[in-house]
């Protein structure tokens, strides 16, 4: 006689794990704000999961600081640095986040995304010149795709300019918008992340203090 296996009952077959439940961390390279002890950075989001993230900062963050990291969506989170190596950390979350919703982005156009990039508060003397003449400046915030600029007199149209800020390859760009002695520069080529990381950490670490004193006795003498 035929042997018949009995058929389960439904619901008592083994279910696969819902994925959806526990989100493994998600690796990814994505360039963020990191606001700690007063100050704003730019830094790469190398993974990211509910609890926590890691990330290659450009600074000295110490183990229990807390941090706000700010994605290009402009979603948010707080977390507290729970380790630190060679320019790495690692944060973990008070509570746990909704990761689709945090990396999302809301930019449609490739000019929208180019405005998203974080954009870091510096203060350095440049120049711009746009061929016909040179305007001494004051770098007040700048990104991987643009930057702002202050000028002791009141600005007119400059079309297109090469800015010269010490210490970093001359960047060629259009003066997009102007304000008074305001001035709003947009890059033809994003500047390379790591260059602009470096650059702004020297920055803010007073090490670039000889360099801008030579950048402003050049300034001086042109």
């Amino acid at each position: 006689m035929p042997h018949y296996q009995a058929r389960p009952e439904p619901g008592s077959m083994p279910q696969p794990p819902e994925r959806r439940r526990h989100i493994r961390q998600l690796a990814l390279l994505r360039v963020a704000v990191l606001h700690a002890g007063g100050s704003s950075d730019i830094c790469v989001v190398k993974n990211v999961s509910p609890n926590g993230l890691s990330a290659r900062v450009y600074r000295t963050l110490e183990p229990g600081m807390e941090v706000t990291v700010e994605f290009r969506s402009g979603e948010s989170v707080v977390g507290n640095v729970v380790w630190e190596a060679e320019r790495e950390i690692g944060i973990v979350f008070p509570e746990p986040i909704d990761v689709s919703a945090v990396l999302a982005s809301h930019s449609a156009t490739d000019s929208a995304r180019r405005r998203a990039l974080p954009r870091i508060m510096v203060e350095c003397p440049g120049k711009l010149h746009n061929g016909l003449r040179s305007i001494d400046v004051q770098l007040r915030d700048i990104s991987q795709s643009g930057a702002s600029v202050v000028t002791e007199n009141e600005l007119v149209e400059m079309g297109k300019v090469r800015l010269l800020l010490p210490s970093l390859a001359p960047i060629e760009g259009v003066v997009r918008w102007t304000s008074g002695t305001a001035a709003g520069v947009s890059f033809n080529q994003c500047v390379a992340f790591e260059d602009l990381a470096r650059w702004i950490q020297v920055r803010r670490e007073g090490s670039g203090r000889t360099e801008e004193l030579e950048f402003r006795e050049r300034r001086g003498r042109s």
